[in-house]
């Protein structure tokens, strides 16, 4: 082969070398993920797939964002600036409602529960006992999705027999402390460690179920990362089921809680049960579908949900 023609030949195979190595690289980076969570129990399982390191074993560079509840972390999916979010059904119903197709469920993760407290010193020993009296949650929430569904059960409306006090999560224990109202709807954590500390007695108690969502958009240009995702937050599960003090810690110190508090709160979830991986089921099967399907019919229903939303756009 003449001397050019092995220059070119060397020069092409160089760049084949190089271009394979670049190609390589690219294939073993991770894939760029940034997750919300919430204050409440649900965001112990971000937590911990952030602090054990989870994610990066499933191919992730994930960034993880704290939040009070659902309605900012949805404000960061529209705008793009966040991609997946660990949450509950009424607030991606809220962004669907407003942004159809903009999100996927792809994964269920367990419950915890909220609550309806009062004083210690309240007469009231039933939601029917809080009649013509204040009551303060968290408007167009889960809790509020449950509170109208058991009022209405007891054949009474929410709106003209119940004064329903609209506060955010984190005001919810010192308007109770403060007498500011009557009764108050609120989720564990914060739950039991009124009970605890203030000896608020609990009258009406609901599951408040977990969920993940990840952006439309995110799904379709990485289809491989969300599988990620799933399988990483199932290995955070599996981590909270057999390290329940580090887990604990490592939550409570996030949220500035106990981490006494947090550990007995764990028996409420039954994913931390598992005792082996392929115990955990996670995915969206068709037991959860009916169960958004269920919740989406109810919440549009009390007119916590404008429009019309078909259920089954919300999952893959």
């Amino acid at each position: 082969m003449p001397l050019s023609l092995r220059g070119v030949a060397r020069t092409l195979a160089t760049g084949l070398i190089a271009a394979v190595a670049i190609h390589g690289t690219a294939l073993a980076e991770n894939a760029k993920i940034r997750i919300g969570y919430p204050s409440g129990m649900n965001g112990q399982v971000p937590v911990v797939l952030d602090k054990a390191g989870i994610a990066a074993k499933h191919h992730l560079a994930a960034e993880f964002t704290g939040f009070q509840y659902g309605p900012p972390m949805m404000e960061g999916l529209a705008s793009g600036q966040l991609d997946a979010v660990v949450t509950s059904f009424l607030p991606p119903f809220n962004l669907s409602a407003k942004l159809p197709g903009s999100v996927k469920f792809v994964a269920t993760l367990g419950q915890s529960s909220h609550s309806i407290l009062v004083p210690k010193d309240s007469t009231a020993k039933s939601l029917a006992d809080l009649k013509g009296r204040k009551i303060g949650l968290s408007f167009n929430s889960e809790s509020h999705l449950d509170l109208i569904v058991s009022i209405k059960e007891l054949g009474l409306d929410d709106k003209s027999e119940f004064q329903l006090v609209n506060l955010q999560p984190n005001e919810l224990p010192a308007a109770l402390e403060k007498g500011l109202v009557d009764a108050a709807l609120i989720r564990q954590p914060q739950t039991l460690r009124l009970v605890e500390s203030l000896g608020a007695r609990e009258i009406q108690k609901w599951p408040f179920r977990f969920t993940s969502i990840v952006r439309t958009e995110y799904l379709t240009a990485n289809p491989e990362a969300v599988k990620n995702y799933v399988e990483a937050l199932k290995d955070a599960v599996l981590f909270i089921a057999t390290n329940p003090d580090q887990a604990a810690t490592w939550f409570a110190e996030s949220q500035r809680l106990d981490p006494s508090v947090v550990k007995k709160l764990s028996g409420e979830n039954p994913l931390f049960a598992a005792t082996k991986r392929e115990d955990i089921k996670i995915e969206v099967d068709d037991a959860f579908k009916k169960l958004i399907a269920e919740r989406l019919e109810a919440a549009t229903k009390y007119g916590l949900i404008k429009g019309t939303i078909d259920s089954s756009v919300l999952t893959q």
